[in-house]
Order: C-alpha cells, then sequence, then structure tokens
C-alpha cells in the first residue's frame, strides 16, 4: 500500500472534522491536535523544572533561562517529536528526550537530567489533557453557548406576546406565547452554562503509583504535599494528592456531563424548531442559489437544526462513554483510558459544529404569525379547561363530566362554545367572563416577561 502520510489534505480525510467541516473547526487543533498535546506536555515539563529551581531542588534558573525554556516549548517541532517516539514507541519518552536534547544547545544542560524526575507519564498527561479541555471550553465552547442564548433572548423578547396553541402529547392544549417557549430553553441553557463556567478540572503530580517515593527518598526535607499542590495550582487547576498513578477523571466527568445536558436541551430546542417549521410557524428563509431537493424543487429544509440534532448524538454518545469508561482503573493504572482520552477531540468538534448549525438555523428562520395565530384562533376545545375549572369553583358537581361530555375529542367552533356556556348552570356575569374568552387571549402569565 503506498504511503500517503504526508500528502494530507482536505478531500482525503476520514472524519468530517478534519474533512468537509475544517473551515468550521479552524481553532480546535489549537486544543485537540496530536501537536497540541505534546505543547502541553513540554508545557508541563518545562514548568516542572522550574519549580524544582524554585524549591532548590536544582540550582536556580536566572530569567533569561526560563525564557529559554518557554521558548523552547512555544517552538515546539512536531516533527522531531514524532521522529523521537518512533523509536522510543513512547510518546511522554519522547517529549523529555526531545527536551533533554533542546537543552543540550544551551546553558541549561546541567539541568537536563533533572527532567521529569520521579514522575510517571500521568503526572504529565492529566495536566496536559486539563489544559486542552480548559481551554477549548473558555475559548470556543462557552462564546458559542453564550451567543445562542443572546439568539434565543432577542427572539423571545420580540415573541413574548405572540399567542402559540400549546400543544401536550401532540394535542391541542392551553396556549401559550413564543416567546415563553424560548425563554424555557434560555433558563435551562443558563443554568447549566454558569456549571460549566464554574467547573473546575482537578490534578495531580504524585508519581509512580500516588506516593511521590523518589522524591521523598532522595530529597527527605523537601515537603513534597506541599510542593504537589502549589504546582497544580500554578497550573490552574485544583490539586489532587490521594491519587493511583493516574488522576481520577471525576472533574472530567462532570465537565462532559454537563456538556451532555447542554447538548441534550439544544437537541429538544432542534426538534422543537423542527417541527414547528413543519406546521408552518416559521417560515424559511429562501436563498435563491441554493437547492433543498434533487428530486422537489419546491423544498426548503431545516437542515441546520437536523444537522445540529446528528452532532449532538454523536457527541453525546462519546461523553456519555467516557463518563462510564473513565471512572474505572484496573488497580493503580492500565493503559485504556489513553485510547479514549484522544478522542475528546471528536466529542468537543461535533458539539461545536452543533453549536454553529443552532446559530445558523434560526438566522434562517422568522415567525410566521399569521399562521401561527390562524391555528389558535378556530381551536375554542381549548377553553374546556376555565370552564371545567369555573364549575369546580361554583361547586357544580359532575362539572367536569359535563364539560367532557360537550368538548372532548371535537374541533368546537366560536359559535358552538358560546352555544355551550349559555346553557350551563351559572351566573350571567360568569357567563359573561367565559363567552368573553378568545383562545389568543386565554394565556395566563406567559405575555408578561418571565424571569
Amino acid at each position: 500500500m503506498k504511503n500517503t502520510q504526508n500528502n494530507y489534505t482536505v478531500e482525503n480525510a476520514i472524519s468530517p472534522l478534519d474533512g468537509r467541516n475544517r473551515h468550521k473547526l479552524e481553532n480546535l487543533h489549537l486544543y485537540f491536535s496530536e501537536k497540541a498535546l505534546f505543547q502541553n506536555r513540554v508545557n508541563v515539563e518545562v514548568q516542572y523544572l522550574i519549580f524544582l529551581s524554585k524549591y532548590k531542588i536544582i540550582r536556580r534558573l536566572t530569567r533569561d533561562e526560563i525564557e529559554k525554556l518557554n521558548k523552547i516549548k512555544n517552538d515546539l517541532s512536531y516533527s522531531e517529536v514524532r521522529t523521537i517516539e518512533k523509536r522510543t514507541n513512547h510518546d511522554v519518552k519522547a517529549v523529555e528526550e526531545y527536551l533533554k536534547t533542546k537543552l543540550q544547545e544551551t546553558s541549561l544542560k546541567d539541568v537536563e537530567g533533572m527532567i521529569h524526575f520521579g514522575l510517571t507519564s500521568e503526572d504529565i498527561n492529566n495536566l496536559a489533557y486539563a489544559s486542552m479541555i480548559n481551554g477549548c471550553i473558555r475559548f470556543e465552547i462557552l462564546p458559542l453557548l453564550q451567543n445562542i442564548v443572546l439568539r434565543l433572548k432577542r427572539d423571545a423578547g420580540n415573541s413574548i406576546a405572540l399567542s402559540m396553541l400549546g400543544r401536550t402529547h401532540g394535542q391541542p392544549a392551553a396556549p401559550t406565547t413564543l416567546g415563553k417557549e424560548l425563554i424555557v430553553f434560555i433558563k435551562r441553557l443558563e443554568a447549566e452554562i454558569e456549571e460549566l463556567s464554574t467547573a473546575q478540572l482537578h490534578g495531580k503530580l504524585t508519581g509512580n503509583t500516588g506516593g511521590m517515593n523518589v522524591h521523598k527518598l532522595f530529597f527527605p526535607t523537601i515537603d513534597w504535599i506541599d510542593f504537589s499542590r502549589n504546582f497544580v495550582s500554578s497550573l490552574g487547576f485544583v490539586p489532587d494528592v490521594a491519587t493511583t498513578q493516574i488522576q481520577h477523571y471525576d472533574s472530567y466527568i462532570r465537565i462532559f456531563q454537563t456538556l451532555l445536558r447542554i447538548n441534550n436541551i439544544l437537541l429538544d430546542l432542534s426538534i422543537n424548531m423542527w417541527t414547528y417549521i413543519m406546521i408552518g410557524y416559521f417560515q424559511q428563509k429562501v436563498i435563491r442559489q441554493e437547492v433543498g431537493s434533487t428530486a422537489l424543487p419546491h423544498k426548503v429544509n431545516p437542515i441546520y437544526f437536523e444537522g445540529a440534532e446528528g452532532g449532538f448524538e454523536i457527541a453525546n454518545a462519546l461523553f456519555e462513554m467516557y463518563a462510564r469508561k473513565l471512572s474505572k482503573s484496573r488497580l493503580q493504572r492500565d493503559l485504556s483510558d489513553s485510547t479514549v482520552r484522544r478522542s475528546f477531540g471528536i466529542a468537543f468538534g461535533y458539539s461545536i459544529l452543533s453549536y454553529q448549525s443552532i446559530l445558523h438555523g434560526f438566522m434562517r428562520i422568522s415567525p410566521n404569525k399569521q399562521a401561527i395565530l390562524r391555528d389558535l384562533q378556530d381551536r375554542y376545545e381549548i377553553l374546556s379547561e376555565p370552564v371545567q375549572n369555573l364549575l369546580r369553583i361554583r361547586g357544580k358537581k359532575n362539572g367536569y363530566d359535563l364539560v367532557k361530555q360537550f368538548f372532548r375529542g371535537r374541533s368546537i367552533s366560536k359559535l358552538d362554545y358560546k352555544k355551550f356556556i349559555q346553557k350551563l348552570p351559572i351566573t350571567e356575569k360568569d357567563k359573561k367572563l367565559l363567552q368573553k374568552l378568545k383562545p389568543e387571549s386565554y394565556t395566563g402569565i406567559t405575555k408578561h416577561s418571565i424571569t
């Protein structure tokens, strides 16, 4: 088989994330590519060496030497690291050897032997992955989610007074307003976005099986618990010192489950919007040069809401698997989590694509006010609710059954409704109250701003 490894192009990419959708995910490689993983590993190794100097385990590093270390991190040569890895067959060992080679070219060659001192690969990996996840959430995920909320708030404000037929079990029910229905999603999203924005990833630097054995043996006077906590905190993570070889993934899982809930809320929104478009409550923007169907030229399809739905299903399948898989490890360590971690970018990528699709979908639709009101105005059967409840209030026995016998399973006209009310055993004042009701005015608190 011909080796085309060095001839990558978008058109021969296997994953849609790196292929047809790459232009929509320009920044994703900054967080979840192999190069990004190596860069974050190098950063942890570099910061560790600097911390060894702070605690006087190695000689004091000058400001110029610290700058050189950071430059090595920023100027990482992915190809060089990969060349080393092909020999070592170990990615973190390749990072260690790469750094040693680079230090040999500087005044730091006398401390190159202390790179990775007393550490295990997972001391590096857990902090590297935490940095990748944290960066993607902060700079990519949260801004998109906040834009979705802003878009929903704008549309909700414009339609808070637009009465709309409610549907429960798919059947006509008490009226609502379009704006209120959007506010429901806003409130759900805001609660989860708050969870996501305040979530804290944990990290560890505790050695081979969690005891910093080598550290304590050779430098017994150092407070290594203090060292570990301060080092992890300096990278922006909550330190754990009671660990096995790995950092348990509980903080990762909390974030994945929050993202899963966010995605499910937006999946629900996508399905609702698709349904409203189907029944004509929304008009879709017609773009002249686009094609909706190869068979039916008239069609304008709600492809962005459909695309978001599919993307959320893929992302959530992975997030669910992460929560199941990463909560377990065989004794102090097994390697199966390493394979799983490398797929994080897929779950984040499909989530981002779906967030973008939601925004595109809302840009292409507008409420069909006439259709919404027309559908509602003809539904006097939904006023069975206030009628039967007034009979309850007035103490009329069998009031519910009386209303049920007239209304159930029927489409009731305005005239039929008024005739029915006129025959009820209630006062003229109560009859006037009920006869003044219209489906479009029976909206309760929903025409007010619900905060």
